[in-house]
């Protein structure tokens, strides 16, 4: 399989499991890189064999369709996302608050292995259940900001979609060498600014919650730990 910047983790976290399921999750890995490379629409069955290097015939035993896949893939890379974002603010109730600080989490653990930020890009825009899944965990915190008075506008589909766009711009922005703290910040501001905070208000909220950001440790252990159950739980069903 290619060594570029694949730190393959459906394969790390299937290291101790029969080899069924350490197969699975190469599989898993090899269309990490091939979604990332062509996109999940240009992505063949074919090409994510080839880089797992096994037969096509491997890849039907494991999965019905490349469909399938995607959907697993994308099922378990929003699960430990939202897993991780949501981890790390377990003591903010404010709801501003909460999309600021989201918001810089969820880029950074994002455009920490490469692939997966490339592949996050697409899923955004390609994978409907990806981006239900993400979304879900803004409305949640749009809507204690609501019932808090923190935001006061009305919440619908283009306003999400809109969010989604600004944050995979940052993402994109991140991952093609420009500066990750600024464009954490500036992508944060531009969401509750999208939300109806003023562009003062907006800047001093992310500027509140950023030292946080310096306490985070990049894919908690417990978060890891989740996302094994989580894997072995899908793999067996």
């Amino acid at each position: 399989m290619n060594e570029r910047s694949n730190t393959r983790r459906f394969t790390k976290k299937a290291a101790s499991e029969a080899k069924r399921l350490r197969t699975r999750a190469l599989l898993m890995d090899a269309a990490v890189t091939v979604f990332a490379r062509r996109g999940v629409e240009g992505a063949a069955v074919s090409e994510i064999t080839a880089e797992a290097a096994v037969a096509i015939g491997t890849f039907y035993y494991h999965f019905k369709d490349k469909s399938e896949l995607v959907d697993i893939v994308g099922h378990e890379v929003a699960a430990q996302l939202v897993a991780e974002v949501d981890e790390v603010m377990t003591s903010i109730d404010n709801g501003t608050e909460r999309v600021a600080l989201g918001t810089q989490c969820f880029l950074r653990f994002a455009a920490a292995d490469p692939e997966w930020g490339h592949l996050i890009v697409n899923a955004l825009t390609d994978m409907r259940d990806f981006r239900d899944r993400i979304s879900a965990g803004i409305r949640k915190d749009v809507a204690i900001g609501m019932k808090q008075k923190g935001f006061e506008v009305p919440v619908n589909e283009l306003l999400l979609t809109s969010v989604l766009v600004v944050v995979a711009t940052g993402l994109r922005a991140i991952l093609s060498g420009e500066r990750a703290r600024a464009t954490e910040m500036q992508t944060a501001a531009l969401v509750l600014q999208l939300l109806g905070i003023s562009v003062r208000k907006a800047h001093d909220l992310v500027s509140a919650v950023s030292p946080l950001l310096s306490q985070i440790a990049l894919r908690p252990k417990a978060t890891e730990e989740r996302g094994r159950s989580t894997s072995r739980r899908r793999a067996s069903s």
